[in-house]
């Protein structure tokens, strides 16, 4: 151990080190850290550097995920003989300790366990405690004690608030009334009127799990952080016998919570350590797969409970033995035979949310990845397309024959639009005379395209994910690569759909694109790989007119066929089939208003500089407030918010509609006469589009503001009103082409409060 020790003292410290580059520094110290840890771990074991002190073994909460409540108390280590159990040599390379139970702060000693816990020598860098916060006023005075206790010891301490869901949710994982209410309370002094580090932390279970995503809206908007994880079954928890809430997700609440890791990893979490735990939770619970990541505790942690046992781990170690009658360190290491069983048959399976830094196989991962995507690089693939010639030109497309497709495009971000796009393009395949033998999706998150498959009945589909090898090995020898529908536009992933092309130019494969639109297209550079990928396709379909004159004046290439948007065809089906005629709206009553709205983001701002973008978005949600209570309020009808999209990527619908909820119900308890009588209703989970044309066909009015709302109301010949945001773009393109330019509105007539003409007009001629 002294020699990998001074190793590593001498990498840190060498006055060489200047002359290495940062990057081999850092790769040769999680050499030595990944060698010491991982490989000799378990041969040559490490003394903890971390240590879960379990204070006490009953707690005042009444938890779903957790039955210690119904712990009677008995022995609890007093703080003399934790004094004697941390001078135990096993102890000796601490750095932090945290103090969880049961609920700690029901110990009227815990300042003196803290002292205990700070005059440890050596000293250790940090400490903290957990607490549900339920009893707030003595919660309260034994954090700030004991924090006290630390700050004069100059030991850094940091509480957590456990923090379930927002108002009743809360209460009901936590089994008590108005913990809420306390937990907040304790969230917010302690987090505004002190220096502790204050964060809370969630458990999702089978009752929040739709749930959690207002908890994140609510901490972003209070600038509270937090941490999030999967109930767990963990045998110091007493909760074998809780499958009804822990891991007890179907197919739905499992992709749901795919999309919420996927969002707090990428707009919510910035600590690397903790995003790459969420990516690990988001894998196991939509792919299935095996548990990604190390844990501190297979090598560098252990557990201290109240009575003084020590275990490996606590969701599955055994009690190793008492550390008040035995010496700590002959336990841990006389024990190690255990702690790789725990490894062999426990860990690959462990949800919980044990973190564990950057890796030495997945910093080179990551440098390979890197490397790889240059050859991705827009600017090198149109210096490469250049050199190609596209001679393979089709003018029938209907009697094309191949055996093996793929299909590229924005899929693995798929809005309801997207979806029923898919479905048209795979429909068009199966129909052909001679259809092919296999299609391939290139997806750029296969878990959110396997639901879409599942979604859309699309059986039989093999989905590869995009920038991977086998999308690489793909696009070498498919007959057929086909831009399945959706727009080209400014976005760095137009490189994926060069490549293909590129690739398939190169083999003579038929290179199409199918149903999309242009634009918005402004930066230079992708506007020279969209005209790339139209001069190297061998036939071409828009879905409008304004797409084909942009792609004649913009590329000199007109389109061989300007078709209808595809998802034309699945709404055709769908109405033709009738499934949903007979149904209920989803969410409520159907004496309401339908909205499928989105946020308002920079792209579509145009020329505008972006505090003046900024105003007109803030004065369009208030004034679209005002507008869907005018609406819902001279009919008696309630307001369903409804997603087209449910994914960070692209915006997920649900956070804007969450946003105006609160201000709809805010403005309606202005209004004594109306704010008991119209119900906001929220859809809180995935929404496919069978389930999009239901609720459109029994609502009394739709407003739509993404494209393919307002395709999916025209289609199915129902009453709406459309919302233009792209600024006379492909919403005023498709219904100009409809001749129904009397259902649109513009954003900037919304946010200018010019909407009372539309308004009547549908109040008139359009409710049933």
């Amino acid at each position: 151990m002294n020699f990998i020790e001074n190793l590593t003292k001498n990498l840190n410290l060498s006055t060489k080190q200047k002359r290495i580059p940062r990057k081999v520094r850092e790769l040769s110290r999680l050499a030595i850290q990944d060698i010491r840890s991982r490989q000799l771990g378990q041969i040559l074991p490490i003394k903890p550097h971390t240590l879960n002190l379990l204070v006490n073994d009953v707690c005042n909460s009444r938890c779903q995920m957790c039955l210690i409540w119904q712990q009677k108390k008995e022995k609890e280590f007093s703080s003399q003989e934790l004094e004697k159990i941390l001078k135990d040599n096993l102890f000796c390379k601490l750095k932090y300790i945290g103090v969880s139970g049961g609920e700690p702060t029901l110990r009227s000693d815990l300042p003196n366990l803290f002292e205990v816990i700070c005059s440890k020598k050596p000293a250790i860098l940090g400490t903290g405690i957990i607490t549900n916060g339920i009893i707030e006023d003595s919660v309260k005075q034994r954090i700030l004690d004991s924090a006290e206790v630390c700050k004069s010891k100059k030991i850094s301490f940091n509480v957590m608030i456990s923090l379930d869901g927002i108002g009743e949710v809360h209460d009901t994982v936590r089994g008590r009334k108005n913990n809420f209410k306390s937990a907040l309370a304790l969230l917010k002094f302690f987090h505004e009127q002190t220096d502790i580090p204050t964060s809370f932390g969630c458990t999702i279970t089978s009752s929040n799990v739709f749930e959690v995503d207002e908890l994140v809206d609510y901490a972003k908007n209070e600038g509270l952080y937090g941490r999030f994880r999967i109930a767990e079954f963990i045998d110091r928890l007493y909760n074998d016998n809780q499958s009804n809430f822990i891991r007890s997700f179907n197919s739905i609440q499992k992709y749901h919570l795919g999309l919420f890791f996927f969002r707090i990893e990428h707009d919510y979490e910035s600590h690397p350590d903790f995003r790459k735990t969420y990516a690990n939770i988001r894998k196991m619970l939509t792919d299935g797969k095996s548990r990604q990541i190390g844990c501190p505790y297979q090598t560098q942690a252990a557990v201290l409970t109240a009575k003084g046992d020590l275990l490996y781990c606590a969701p599955k170690s055994p009690i190793l033995g008492n550390t008040l009658l035995t010496a700590p360190s002959k336990l841990y290491f006389s024990n190690i035979a255990i702690r790789k069983q725990i490894l062999k048959d426990n860990c690959s399976s462990c949800i919980h949310d044990y973190h564990e830094s950057v890796t030495l196989s997945e910093s080179i991962s990551t440098l390979f990845s890197n490397f790889k995507n240059r050859s991705y690089s827009c600017q090198k693939l149109i210096e490469k397309s250049l050199k190609k010639e596209q001679k393979l030109t089709l003018r029938n497309i209907e009697k094309v024959t191949s055996n093996s497709v793929l299909i590229v495009g924005w899929y693995g971000t798929e809005t309801a639009g997207d979806k029923a796009i898919l479905w048209s393009i795979i429909k068009n395949f199966r129909t052909r005379e001679i259809p092919p033998q296999k299609i391939y999706l290139s997806s750029l998150y296969p878990f959110i395209s396997r639901w879409t498959l599942q979604e859309m009945n699309l059986e039989g589909i093999t989905i590869i994910e995009t920038y991977s090898s086998d999308f690489k090995e793909t696009c070498s020898f498919a007959d057929e690569i086909v831009v399945g529908g959706g727009p080209l536009m400014d976005t760095e992933a137009l490189n994926h759909i060069l490549y293909a092309f590129i690739k398939g130019t190169e083999n003579r494969a038929i290179t199409r694109i199918e149903g999309c639109g242009v634009g918005p297209l402004h930066d230079p550079l992708y506007r020279k790989v969209v005209s790339e990928i139209f001069r190297l396709s061998s036939y071409i379909s828009l879905r409008d007119m304004a797409s084909a004159e942009r792609s004649k004046k913009d590329f000199n290439k007109f389109p061989d066929k300007v078709i209808s948007d595809p998802a034309t065809d699945y709404v055709l089906y769908a109405k033709d089939s009738g499934h949903y005629l007979e149904k209920s709206s989803l969410i409520g009553s159907i004496d309401c208003i339908s909205c499928y709205l989105r946020e308002w983001t920079t792209e579509y701002k145009g020329q505008l500089n972006y505090d003046d973008y900024l105003s007109l978005k803030s004065s369009f949600e208030t004034q679209l407030t005002q507008m869907l209570i005018s609406l819902a309020s001279s009919k008696n009808l309630d307001i369903h918010l409804l997603p087209m999209h449910t994914f960070h990527i692209g915006g997920d619908d649900r956070v804007f509609n969450r946003k105006l909820a609160n201000s709809l119900q805010n403005s309606l308890a202005l209004f004594e006469k109306h704010k008991s009588e119209i119900e906001i209703k929220v859809c809180k989970t995935p929404f496919s589009p069978s389930e999009i044309l239901q609720s459109m066909y029994h609502s009394k009015l739709n407003v739509c503001m993404r494209f393919h709302s307002v395709l999916f109301a025209e289609t199915l010949g129902v009453p709406y009103i459309a919302i233009d945001y792209t600024g006379g773009g492909k919403i005023k393109a498709f219904l100009e082409g409809k001749g129904k330019l009397d259902r649109l509105i513009t954003l900037e007539d919304v946010a200018l409060g010019n909407w009372e003409k539309i308004v009547e007009f549908f109040l008139k001629f359009q409710f049933v």
